[in-house]
């Protein structure tokens, strides 16, 4: 396919997926309910604007950038490609991620990102330098397949969960990798089945920990499993087979 040509058919296929009116524009992309945009290797920059999803968006090697708000209730496929956004995620349930990457950093007079629901992602980067909160829905769980990159800049990443006192939890699995950098959390932790998250004292990790952070931000206790010197085990035994011979010498009182 001809460079000309293919960028005629891109155009039209945004032409058919985004429903903008001229109002809208300025504000927010949308790709329509029953439409269905392929990126292939192609790139978008959202321009700060909302990006809402009802139909059918799939990134292929491509790049989604310059988002603020990402709301997605059709279906977003990761492919091998980049999402980039600054501002609130709303995709549980319709991120396919595939083997792509999703980027939370700093942009479009953002300062916070709400993740709302449990999402899937193959890799996760947090990513800041300006004053930024990472804030993840109590109770749920974000769930990462390959990789974590949580890393604040010269203000440090500030993480909490949807509700004070409640657990946000994020999982990686054994195989996958972390990167935790200044980051500043409370009511956030690691799943009880994933890796233990950040496992060195806070301070390798120029971090706070505020509290209520399972799993996460703390040396992982190695429980040590209690043994017997020669002589304690001997005492056992001993002690052992006098309570067995002492069974086997009372009679039962059933017995006459």
């Amino acid at each position: 396919m001809n460079s000309r040509f293919r960028r005629a058919s891109f155009c039209a296929a945004a032409l058919a997926c985004c429903a903008l009116s001229s109002t809208a524009l300025a504000q927010q992309i949308v790709v329509g309910s029953g439409a269905r945009l392929v990126m292939g290797s192609s790139a978008i920059d959202a321009g700060c604007r909302d990006v809402q999803i009802p139909g059918n968006f799939s990134i292929g090697s491509g790049s989604l950038q310059g988002v603020r708000d990402l709301t997605v209730s059709g279906q977003l496929d990761g492919g091998s490609g980049l999402i980039s956004l600054s501002g609130d995620l709303a995709a549980a349930g319709s991120l396919n991620p595939q083997s792509g990457t999703v980027r939370i950093g700093d942009g479009c007079g953002s300062s916070e990102t709400r993740i709302i629901g449990n999402h899937q992602f193959n890799n996760l980067l947090v990513q800041t330098s300006a004053a930024h909160t990472l804030e993840l829905p109590a109770g749920g769980t974000q769930s990462i397949a390959s990789s974590l990159q949580l890393a604040g800049g010269a203000e440090r990443l500030v993480m909490r969960s949807s509700s004070a006192g409640a657990v946000g939890f994020l999982d990686l699995p054994g195989g996958g990798t972390q990167l935790v950098s200044r980051v500043d959390a409370i009511d956030v932790g690691g799943a009880p089945f994933g890796q233990f998250l950040a496992p060195q004292a806070p301070e390798f990790y120029d971090s706070i920990d505020r509290g209520n952070t399972p799993r996460f931000l703390g040396e992982e206790l190695a429980l040590p499993i209690p043994t017997l010197s020669p002589g304690g085990l001997l005492a056992l035994l001993l002690l052992v087979a006098g309570f067995a011979m002492t069974q086997l010498r009372t009679p039962n009182r059933g017995e006459h």
